[in-house]
């Protein structure tokens, strides 16, 4: 056998040994396709007139195309969470500190594992979301990370979380983002306990600046991967149309509760500076239905 056989074979074989590290705690499953895992109503379809008027076939590929959009958005940010802790454990200060996020870890590896049999093999390409998180990961220096990843992310993801599992139709996947919202806490609780603001460097509160920014224009631009699921199930036939979905979606609404929640939990100690930077920017304001439809028929 060559060596890139060799090779080859190994990886399978590591990858089989985590699998059945990573799920031992939960027994993995699949969606089995006849019902939706979240209903019309919780993604604010049922409140889009083209939404009610279709047939059943193409109202069943829509709310796939949301559930794929989501699922496919939190087991990236596992994913990403693994990458962060890898960074986290090779540079930590102390035993005390290598050991939490060694642990921390292994939660993200093992959430992962729970959430890839779900990822549809016509799963959506990572979205500049999940890009973003990506690159933080890859880019940022500890504390900053320790911030944005941990206490903000984190603690979104709580309620994130909470919120698919109370809704989702599938007791399984139900209990799979229970769990992940209780543990997203504990990883939360570990953040505030890493984070030091006093050792942010300038190029730090730079990065921080920057990052926020570009992440919460994402919020404010509302529920873009609904309205994307909708035009490619049922299609929007131009700008109005898009606005219409928007609006009728309560885009403004939504994100400005979300916007309020990560304001909450950007104010840290020693982080007003950061907050009142963004709140001068109108940051923590939502777009309005029309600037949502144009930003949405910019990425189109």
């Amino acid at each position: 056998m060559s060596a890139t056989g060799e090779g080859k074979e190994r990886n399978q074989a590591l990858r089989r040994v985590a699998d059945r590290l990573a799920r031992r705690r939960t027994p993995p499953g699949v969606a089995d396709g006849t019902i939706p895992l979240w209903d019309a109503s919780f993604f604010g379809l049922d409140r889009i007139a083209l939404f009610r008027e279709a047939d059943t076939r193409t109202r069943q590929s829509v709310l796939a195309g949301c559930a794929d959009e989501l699922l496919a958005e939190s087991w990236r940010i596992e994913c990403c969470g693994i990458d962060y802790c890898a960074r986290m454990a090779l540079t930590a200060e102390s035993d005390d500190e290598r050991h939490l996020f060694v642990l921390i870890g292994a939660d993200e590896a093992r959430h992962a594992a729970w959430l890839a049999p779900w990822i549809a093999a016509r799963a959506p390409a990572p979205d500049p979301f999940n890009r973003f998180i990506a690159g933080l990961a890859e880019t940022g220096n500890r504390q900053a990370l320790a911030y944005l990843l941990q206490v903000v992310l984190e603690g979104f993801g709580i309620t994130h979380y909470s919120a698919l599992g109370a809704h989702c139709r599938d007791a399984g996947l139900a209990d799979i983002f229970r769990c992940l919202s209780r543990e997203e806490a504990l990883h939360h609780a570990a953040g505030l306990a890493a984070f030091w603001p006093e050792r942010l460097t300038l190029h730090d509160r730079r990065f921080l600046a920057d990052a926020a920014q570009t992440f919460l224009e994402m919020i404010r631009c509302g529920p873009q991967g609904v309205v994307a699921a909708l035009d490619q199930g049922i299609g929007l036939v131009d700008q109005n149309d898009t606005a219409a979905a928007f609006c009728a979606l309560e885009s403004e609404a939504g994100s400005a509760a979300k916007l309020a929640r990560l304001r909450r939990l950007m104010t840290q100690p020693g982080m007003h500076w950061l907050v009142d930077t963004l709140a001068a920017g109108g940051l923590f304001d939502p777009c309005p239905a029309l600037d949502c439809a144009r930003i949405y028929t910019a990425r189109r």
